[in-house]
């Protein structure tokens, strides 16, 4: 009998789901991922469909999941753009604005206008272009 899968995390992007599985298979767990297909197809039906999920065998799930919960070793610098021009905090992050292409697709019915990365910040709420990706 085969064991049953489950869904660990759901991504937006193929990037986003196979660096996690990628993840997940360094330390020696196997994952799949379920609706690469029909987002690859048309990678704005990600919404609709839950994202790319990653799924793990049953007896490993609570493993994979304090693997993706863990927080990276070391401490790691924060780039000078992390800062936030409003309000000076560091508790600012990366989100793909994906506005553009959206609107794009919606007049053209091709995304024509790429996703571009952005940042944020959790203090102020003040959104940016971000520099350094």
């Amino acid at each position: 009998m085969t064991e049953g899968l489950v869904r660990v995390g759901s991504y937006s992007t193929l990037y986003e789901a196979n660096l996690v599985k990628s993840e997940l298979e360094s330390f020696g767990i196997e994952g799949q991922l379920r609706d690469v297909g029909a987002i690859g197809a048309n990678w704005l039906w990600s919404n609709a469909l839950g994202g790319i999920k990653v799924q793990v065998p049953e007896s490993q799930a609570d493993e994979a999941r304090l693997i993706l919960e863990a927080e990276p070793e070391g401490e790691i610098d924060a780039p000078a753009a992390a800062v936030c021009p409003g309000c000076g905090g560091g508790h600012t992050h990366y989100y793909l604005d994906k506005r553009g292409s959206f609107l794009t697709w919606l007049i053209l019915g091709v995304p024509v206008v790429p996703a571009f990365s952005r940042m944020v910040c959790a203090d102020c709420g003040r959104k940016w272009k971000s520099l350094g990706r």
